[in-house]
């Protein structure tokens, strides 16, 4: 065991000194950062302009135009500013009338209009009230750019002011139908593992687990291919001819696994520490210098993504290992390492079935397969509160399968560490696994 901790030391503290390794652990905090309150900050500050929208009106409604004009360029636009799922701030939308006749074709209008608006570099839309609008016709909206989130403000504006219409012909008060119709904003609260309910926010509970599992992803599939180009390394320089003399090859793996793990896990919670501040202290100053909310990271979510790191490293690094013992170039490498590369980009696949149904059967199931634990079941603890024999089990699958690779990879380690040449076949490996 002492020639294990040797070679542990060696392969942990030359990573730690290496340039590589200072610059990602300060950038890396940076990075996470902005990459949580970045949205935030564009939402409060950022300017979404103004756009003209030309109303080809045919209702026949003198009153309808002017509701939606009070609605949109009142309260409408404004109002879409307070809502988390609206990433980003809204287009201040001015609104012009055309009055068309009910016999007048809307889109040839919008055509030729737009060609004479075309050298300008126009942004202008438009909004089709047709004769029978108030009746139950859908109202038409048409401009070069239909992905603008603000669109969905101007869209229940004017569905408002459309029923306010409604109402007012049906004989309502009208000096109640703003109170009739006044909006109910729905707040949410995530109930935590005993049973207390907490102020969040869909924005909030996508931020803080796209981060964490996006830190999980790259780091175990950094730090994973990091064990590979260490043995091939070893295998170009021929240092492992020399060191094999003094060091058993299961030694050597298992020295060079702790030893890169241990480094990974510096790195981590280095990372976990500055999350903490960030959460805790960097909150207080950037909700005072305008940032509406910024997430709170629990602790025991810090604890889950460090231990989710470790499984999940052991496990892949030893894929990895195998894979870098059966090739003797870093060409070879790169065809042989992509079925254990796709076993952590396919959770990444289907991060969004996961996040948006956590407690369905699939989810759990998906959660509880080993190779997708690391990053699946971590971002059911992030989104949810999962039960604990749920958490438990995941943890417990990923350190059997492990133990189980470990075998195997030592059993292919100490035959392919000295192997030079082609890569070998299946039959091959298993007759490696047979040697005593």
């Amino acid at each position: 065991m002492k020639k294990v901790w040797v070679i542990v030391k060696r392969e942990y503290l030359v990573r730690i000194r290496s340039r590589a390794f200072l610059i990602g652990t300060i950038l890396s905090p940076v990075f996470l950062l902005g990459l949580i309150i970045l949205p935030g900050m564009l939402a409060e500050r950022a300017s979404g302009g103004r756009r003209q929208i030309v109303v080809l009106d045919q209702s026949a409604d003198p009153q309808l135009f002017e509701t939606i004009k009070d609605r949109v360029e009142s309260h409408g636009s404004a109002a879409s500013l307070d809502r988390e799922d609206r990433p980003g701030r809204a287009v201040s939308f001015t609104l012009v009338r055309q009055t068309l006749t009910p016999d007048q074709d809307p889109n040839e209008f919008i055509k030729e209009d737009s060609n004479a608006d075309a050298e300008k570099g126009s942004d202008k839309a438009y909004l089709i009230l047709s004769p029978r609008v108030v009746d139950g016709v859908e109202p038409e909206y048409h401009a070069k750019n239909l992905s603008d989130f603000s669109i969905r403000s101007l869209e229940e504006s004017v569905s408002a002011a459309i029923s306010e219409r409604r109402l007012m012909n049906a004989g309502f008060d009208a000096n109640k139908i703003g109170k009739y119709m006044k909006p109910v904003d729905l707040k949410m609260f995530k109930i935590g593992a005993r049973g207390e309910s907490k102020a969040g926010g869909v924005r909030q509970e996508f931020m803080v687990a796209f981060a964490l599992l996006f830190f999980l992803y790259i780091s175990v599939l950094f730090y994973g291919i990091f064990m590979m180009r260490g043995v091939i390394e070893e295998k170009q320089s021929r240092v492992v001819e020399i060191l094999i003399s003094s060091v058993k090859p299961t030694q050597m793996m298992l020295g060079k696994l702790i030893g890169i793990g241990l480094v990974g896990l510096t790195q981590i919670g280095i990372w976990a520490l500055s999350a903490a501040l960030i959460s805790r202290v960097g909150s207080r100053m950037l909700v005072s210098s305008g940032v509406s909310s910024v997430p709170n990271i629990p602790v025991s979510l810090l604890i889950y993504f460090v231990l989710f790191f470790i499984l999940g490293f052991f496990l892949y690094a030893t894929l990895y290992a195998i894979v870098g013992a059966t090739v003797s170039s870093e060409e070879d490498a790169q065809q042989a390492q992509f079925p254990v590369t796709m076993l952590i980009v396919v959770p990444m696949m289907i991060f969004g079935v996961v996040m948006s149904n956590p407690n369905s059967t699939s989810s759990i199931v998906l959660s509880m397969i080993p190779f997708f634990a690391p990053t699946l079941m971590m971002l059911r603890i992030a989104v949810i509160n999962p039960p604990v024999w749920q958490v438990a089990l995941s943890m417990l699958i990923m350190l059997v399968t492990t133990l189980g690779l470990l075998w195997v990879a030592a059993k292919i380690y100490r035959v392919g560490i000295l192997m030079y040449g082609k890569r070998p076949s299946i039959a091959e490996l298993g007759r490696w696994l047979r040697y005593t």
